[in-house]
C-alpha cells in the first residue's frame, strides 16, 4: 500500500469521530461510545454485553500493557491463554440476540482499544478466502491468526513506523491497522486503483 499515512489522514479527516475514537474515556463510560464507529445496537442489549464483560473477565491489564506487550513480553502459551479467553468472551457476546461477531468485537474495541481489534464482516469474509477451512464460530482460530500477523516482523516493524509518523492522531496500532485493513478492503470491492486514493494529500 502506497503512502498509508496519507491515507489514514484523510481517512479520519473525513470522518472526525473516528479521528477522536481512541481518546475518548475509558472504563465504564467507554461502552456509550460503540456507536460512533457504525455498531448500531439498541441500549438495552448493550446493558446485556457489558453484564456479560464484568462478569467474565477483566482485560484491563492487557490493555494497559498493550500490543507491544503481548507480542514481545508474552510467552506462545501466555498468547494462546489470552486468545482462548477472548474467543470465550466473544461467543458469549456473539450469542446475544442483536450481536453478533462484528458488534461484539466493536463492543470490546471499544473498552480495550489498545488490544482488541474489530473483525468487520468484510474482514471476516477476506479471513474465509484467505483459509477456507475456517468455520464461523472458531473465534479462537482467527484471533490467533490476527495475533500470528503482527508476529512477521516486518509487519509489525511498518505498523509501527505509520503508527509513530501519526502519533499527532492519538490512534492506538490496532486502529491503524483496522484503517488500513477497512480502506483496502473496500478498494477491493469497489475496484478502486490505489493511485486514485494516494492523490488525496
Amino acid at each position: 500500500m502506497k503512502e498509508p499515512e496519507a491515507l489514514i489522514e484523510a481517512y479520519c479527516f473525513q470522518s472526525n469521530f473516528y479521528a477522536k475514537y481512541d481518546l475518548r474515556p475509558r472504563g465504564d463510560e467507554s461502552f456509550q461510545y460503540v456507536r460512533f464507529i457504525g455498531a448500531r445496537i439498541e441500549n438495552s442489549v448493550l446493558e446485556k454485553c457489558k453484564a456479560e464483560i464484568k462478569h467474565y473477565k477483566d482485560f484491563s491489564t492487557y490493555d494497559e500493557e498493550g500490543l507491544d506487550w503481548l507480542l514481545r513480553k508474552t510467552t506462545p502459551e501466555q498468547r494462546n491463554r489470552f486468545t482462548s479467553e477472548l474467543a470465550e468472551l466473544t461467543h458469549t457476546l456473539d450469542s446475544i440476540s442483536g450481536v453478533g461477531l462484528s458488534k461484539a468485537t466493536k463492543i470490546l474495541h471499544t473498552r480495550y482499544p489498545e488490544i482488541i481489534p474489530m473483525i468487520d464482516n468484510p474482514l471476516q469474509k477476506e479471513y474465509k478466502s484467505i483459509k477456507p477451512e475456517w468455520r464461523k464460530g472458531d473465534w479462537c482460530q482467527l484471533f490467533k491468526d490476527y495475533y500470528d500477523n503482527f508476529l512477521v516482523e516486518k509487519t509489525y516493524d511498518n505498523l509501527c513506523t505509520v503508527h509513530g509518523n501519526l502519533s499527532h492522531l492519538k490512534l492506538t496500532k490496532v486502529r491503524v491497522f483496522d484503517i488500513l485493513w477497512w480502506s483496502f478492503l473496500k478498494s477491493k470491492k469497489n475496484k478502486i486503483d490505489w493511485k486514485t486514493i494516494r492523490q488525496i494529500r
